[in-house]
């Protein structure tokens, strides 16, 4: 198993290199999520099968909001778990579309050990590079007000973040419900302190126009 190859956009790779990122997928590179989605991916059919769009739903709702997962971002994935010998993938019948089978994915007997495993690997850092910083870091002074207005937005899109984040029960009655709590307490912290940046940096614009330093 753990020489096995899978096939990736760059060619043949060990599993180890594929779970370290090498096998692209459709993933938000500018988040650098592949490799944890990957192994979330795997934990989530080794704890109950489910099909594409169920998993994309249970992994929104255990990771949180910020993620955005789409079904078409599991598919790919779902694809390399079956290719390297760690989930299945079986027609069953719909109950929504009975003439269109859905594939349902549960994992083989070789997945709790690359599990153990990607929980035991080094945690990584990954860059903070939100699309607002590309544009504040190369704007021109003429600039100044379409970066409030991208601010004024981004805004608003972080209290709607913190808001679905808090849709949970607070409640800790079981371990799932734990790691939840934890999970969404990561969550609300990053959006706290973004929003703490934003308000900070719109403040800095604003007085650096008003002093005339941008006339």
């Amino acid at each position: 198993m753990y020489g096995q190859s899978i096939l990736s956009k760059q060619g043949f790779v060990t599993f180890d290199e594929w779970m370290r990122g090498m096998g692209r997928t459709s993933i938000d590179l500018a988040r650098g999520r592949s490799r944890a989605l990957r192994g979330a991916t795997l934990a989530l059919i080794a704890e109950r099968g489910g099909h594409g769009y169920e998993l994309a739903h249970r992994l929104n709702r255990r990771l949180g909001p910020t993620w955005r997962i789409d079904p078409r971002q599991i598919y790919p994935i779902l694809d390399e778990l079956v290719s390297a010998g760690l989930a299945t993938g079986v027609a069953e019948p719909n109950p929504d579309r009975p003439r269109q089978p859905r594939i349902v994915y549960r994992a083989t007997e070789q997945a709790p050990e690359m599990l153990r495993r990607w929980l035991r690997s080094p945690v990584e850092k990954e860059p903070v590079r939100p699309d607002v910083l590309a544009r504040i870091g190369c704007a021109r002074t003429d600039d100044a007000t379409e970066l409030l207005h991208a601010l004024d937005d981004y805004e608003q899109e972080l209290l709607r973040l913190l808001e679905a984040n808090d849709d949970v029960d607070p409640s800790v009655r079981s371990w799932n419900a734990l790691v939840l709590s934890v999970v969404r307490a990561h969550t609300d912290a990053h959006l706290q302190a973004d929003l703490r940046w934003l308000v900070d940096a719109r403040r800095r614009i604003r007085e650096f126009i008003e002093s005339g330093h941008g006339a």
